[in-house]
């Protein structure tokens, strides 16, 4: 055999193999994205429409909730706040007063509670409280470790996840607001997998009902349920087989810093809770499901946290090539933020009643 044909028999190899490679990694890209081992339980008209409004823009946010309403903060207008009625119909704009100002705003964020609410920026960091009565805050936190999150559990105390210093890593702690030394940390709950900060990303909530902070992440199948003391309750899964996050980072050129470097792998975009009830807006197609759903509404999993199970799903349509960017549940009502609508839906009595306790 001529150096030549060995030659070309190795070029046909070498592209043969790369070829085998980059048909694998599309066909597992493929699997992960549309052909996880799950299946959904579709009941028929779990969330039926009865409310919608035009907001005008698509910076709104849900604050929170409290006195009847529905609180709207937006990101371009930061110190002013929409309050709806459940009807959708009655709005007013309030004018939020914070009475220190010497502070270098960047982009505050509102929640609401009852009739509480606090302004607050975990990169300066600082936290107002104030209350609904007249809209005037008052600057309770303006030191401290830096975060990146903040959930009211009452009046005084916040759950909030903090940052390491110099590392940045994500952590649980909680913060009182009437002494602010009372400040705890759960270094364990988040579980870090590559880098302890984008792998452990996720949203959390309080829920009053139950008394418990849930922390659902964003890049893996799984949540976190435990108590304001930060003692662990539980770990549980969501549905899909995603257990580690699908994600790639790079170092940015002249800087410490890391980012991606590819889309990352989505597993729960959105969540909001009630009662006894998980709601997760899922990024992940299940087994039998047609693509024309998926490009047509976003699908909402449904989980029982009482007695640890997943009870169903349902879609929100999409208005026009807009999908749900928010939402917000409150007494069987979910609230979605869809491009510039807000939409009310009732839900079914069947998928909002609680469940028993387990033993």
């Amino acid at each position: 055999m001529n150096n030549k044909l060995k030659i070309i028999i190795l070029f046909v190899c070498t592209v043969f193999s790369a070829g085998v490679v980059i048909l694998f990694f599309n066909l597992s890209e493929h699997m992960i994205h549309y052909e996880n081992k799950f299946i959904r339980r579709f009941p028929q008209h779990v969330a039926q429409e009865i409310h919608q409004a035009d907001l005008t823009y698509n910076s709104y946010y849900f604050a929170g909730s409290g006195n009847g309403k529905i609180y709207l903060g937006n990101y371009t207008a930061p110190l002013q706040i929409m309050e709806l009625d459940s009807t959708l119909k009655i709005r007013k704009i309030q004018h939020l007063e914070l009475k220190e100002q010497h502070l270098a705003f960047r982009s505050p964020q509102i929640r609401v509670k009852d009739h509480n609410f606090y302004v607050f920026e975990g990169i300066v960091p600082y936290i107002f409280k104030g209350n609904t009565a007249n809209w005037k805050a008052y600057l309770r936190i303006n030191s401290g470790y830096y975060f990146s999150h903040l959930e009211p559990m009452d009046s005084v105390n916040m759950a909030i996840r903090y940052m390491k210093p110099k590392k940045g890593e994500s952590l649980m702690g909680t913060l009182n607001l009437s002494d602010t030394t009372k400040v705890k940390f759960a270094p364990l709950l988040l579980q870090k997998q590559f880098d302890g900060i984008f792998d452990t990303d996720g949203s959390f909530h309080f829920n009053k009902q139950l008394n418990k902070i849930v922390y659902v992440y964003l890049y893996r199948n799984q949540f976190i349920v435990f108590n304001p003391d930060l003692t662990l309750d539980y770990r549980g899964n969501t549905i899909d087989t995603v257990s580690r996050a699908q994600i790639k980072l790079v170092k940015l050129k002249n800087s410490t810093m890391k980012t991606f470097s590819k889309p990352p792998l989505i597993v729960n975009k959105l969540i909001t809770m009630e009662g006894n009830l998980l709601y997760v807006n899922s990024a992940l197609p299940g087994l039998y499901e047609s693509e024309d759903i998926w490009k047509t509404a976003s699908i909402i999993d449904v989980y029982d946290l009482t007695n640890k199970t997943y009870r169903s799903s349902f879609p929100i349509y999409n208005i026009g090539d807009k999908k749900i960017r928010s939402m917000y549940v409150l007494h069987g009502l979910l609230y979605a933020l869809i491009g510039e609508k807000i939409v009310c839906y009732k839900l079914r009595g069947h998928l909002t009643q609680s469940s028993p306790v387990s033993k």
